[in-house]
């Protein structure tokens, strides 16, 4: 699968470079392209703009700033009927320290921002060390998803798969806060079938 990755930091370069492991074609890109050549380690890893991203990519790893996210998508121009994974979580930066963005979420915020895109939200749950460090474990972390599109997200669960972690399907965008900063399944790493019994409580 082509997949273009907007924001090759911790989390986009360590899920890209998971993902061209498995043998996925990867498109890495930045706001400094030629700062990602660590990035290219085989035949099937690219960078280059965002823009470039863009169009090569049928699924795009979305994983930039919160506070960069429309520069970004301005970059990026149309993601008509592509499928984006949302791993951003909203926190600002003001005078050099990073927050929280009170009753902020960026998946519904993309969501509505991208009307005739499949947005999924995933990869946004865990740091990017434990992504990095602990992929492919026999029993695998839990990467929660959630989405209005069936077909997005089953790919979306594939990819997760493919990256050494097990997915689990939390419904539709409208439960995205539960995997948001301040939700109940952020930023607390287990299993799947813990991961699975706690969201049977939450929808």
């Amino acid at each position: 699968m082509k997949i273009g990755v907007i924001g090759a930091g911790g989390i986009g370069g360590t899920i890209g470079t998971l993902w061209a492991k498995a043998g996925h074609e990867i498109f890495f890109s930045s706001r400094n392209p030629e700062k990602l050549s660590e990035l290219i380690t085989s035949e099937n890893t690219h960078a280059g703009t965002v823009a470039d991203a863009a169009k090569f990519a049928d699924v795009i790893l979305f994983a930039c700033y919160y506070w960069t996210i429309d520069e970004a998508l301005s970059a990026a121009g149309s993601l008509d009927g592509k499928i984006l994974i949302d791993a951003t979580n909203p926190y600002m930066r003001e005078d050099g320290k990073i927050h929280r963005v009170p009753d902020a979420s960026s998946g519904l915020e993309l969501t509505a921002k991208l009307p005739n895109t499949k947005v999924v939200k995933a990869y946004n749950t865990l740091p990017t060390a434990t992504f990095a460090n602990e992929a492919h474990q026999s029993e695998p972390y839990a990467v929660f998803y959630c989405g209005d599109d069936s077909e997005a997200k089953a790919i979306v669960a594939q990819l997760i798969a493919d990256s050494g972690f097990a997915g689990v399907d939390i419904g539709d965008m409208t439960q995205v806060t539960h995997q948001e900063p301040g939700g109940v399944l952020y930023n607390h790493p287990m299993s799947i079938e813990q991961a699975q019994k706690l969201t049977r409580s939450l929808i």
